[in-house]
């Protein structure tokens, strides 16, 4: 089926993307008005006499792309327009991690090596990602439970060209949990909060009492630790007790009692 591009003028018109990643073939849709002939010059060497063509661009570089639209019955019977388009280098991604033998309860940090980028996505293959424009920074991820992760790495450029590296890893992780039991929340960025530490922890309820049985403080997220505030004041030094309720990755259940001395 043939378009027919009626038009009192012709009027030279395309659609395609501002940039592209190496080898990028571009697709250029004519949206002309009018228009029977079309002569294309894709900024590189290469020509299309196409209506709609595709190109591919084996190099870096910006291209300016030129299209001649020719209508002998129009008024003007001819018209041109031009578009730039950048094709780029696409960034390699590339990282490593320790340890490479699997040791039991123990962060890996992953090192990200990468080239020609500015953005990175960490997927470390058991839910958990994380995105972020730092290359230098290590990156500390503990799992959960036993298990082979593959853990990827996307890189992105400015462009939005990416590049991806994967690596399997094997976590040994035997489940166990403790709590510290004394912290100095003054403010000077040093044991400031008091967490629950631990390995291979699911599910946790953690709740807090003073001298009188009020409780000061719950909460079932382990990453959320006590200030030693209760509704938003600073609570007196003395000994605080503690019930934890635990459920590890492999089902068992525990349960911790114990106390925490808070010191100014």
């Amino acid at each position: 089926m043939q378009q027919l591009r009626l038009a009192a003028n012709v009027k030279a018109e395309f659609e395609t993307p501002a940039s592209g990643c190496v080898p990028y073939t571009a697709v250029f849709t004519n949206t002309s008005l009018a228009g029977q002939q079309f002569f294309w010059d894709f900024g590189d060497g290469s020509t299309s006499t196409e209506a709609s063509p595709t190109h591919v661009y084996n190099s870096t570089g910006t291209y300016v792309v030129r299209l001649r639209a020719v209508d002998s019955s129009s008024c003007n019977i001819t018209d041109s327009t031009k578009q730039a388009i950048i094709v780029s280098d696409k960034p390699t991604a590339s990282f490593s991690y320790e340890p490479q033998q699997p040791k039991e309860n123990t962060p890996f940090v992953f090192t990200n090596s990468s080239t020609g980028a500015t953005l990175y996505k960490w997927i470390f293959g058991d839910g958990d990602t994380l995105v972020t424009a730092k290359k230098d920074t290590a990156i500390s991820h503990i799992y959960d439970a036993t298990g082979t992760y593959n853990v990827c790495l996307v890189a992105y450029n400015n462009f939005g060209c990416t590049d991806t590296a994967c690596h399997t890893v094997h976590a040994i992780i035997i489940p166990i949990v403790d709590v510290p039991n004394a912290f100095t929340p003054n403010g000077d960025g040093v044991n400031d909060l008091v967490t629950v530490k631990g390995f291979g922890i699911q599910k946790l309820d953690w709740r807090i009492f003073n001298r009188w049985g009020t409780p000061v403080f719950r909460t079932g997220n382990i990453m959320q630790g006590w200030d030693g505030k209760y509704k938003g004041a600073l609570q007196p030094q003395e000994v605080y007790v503690y019930v934890l309720d635990i459920t590890f990755t492999d089902g068992t259940t525990y349960r911790k009692k114990g106390d925490i001395t808070l010191l100014r």
